[in-house]
C-alpha cells in the first residue's frame, strides 16, 4: 500500500499539465510574444512556425503577414 501511495505521489509531482492545454498562436496577443516563446524553445515552440521560416505566428499583430488577406479569416476566427 505504501508503494502505491509513493508511486501516485511521484506521478502527480512529475506530470506536466501543460501537455493538455497545448501552445498555439491563440496563446499569444502579439507576434513578438510568440517570438520570445519560440526563441526560448519552450515546450511546444516548434508548432508555432508552420512554414519553418523562423517567424512564428505571423498573423498576430506585429507579424510580417498581419495585413495580408491570408490572415484575415484566422484573426476573425480566433478573435485576434
Amino acid at each position: 500500500m505504501k508503494i502505491l501511495a509513493f508511486i501516485t505521489i511521484v506521478l502527480l509531482l512529475t506530470t506536466n499539465t501543460s501537455y493538455a492545454k497545448g501552445v498555439s498562436c491563440k496563446s499569444f496577443n502579439t507576434q513578438s510574444e510568440a517570438q520570445s516563446y519560440y526563441d526560448a524553445k519552450e515546450k511546444g515552440w516548434q508548432g508555432l512556425d508552420r512554414d519553418k521560416d523562423s517567424e512564428p505566428c505571423e498573423c498576430l499583430k506585429g507579424g510580417s503577414k498581419y495585413g495580408e488577406s491570408v490572415c484575415t479569416s484566422w484573426r476573425k476566427k480566433n478573435g485576434k
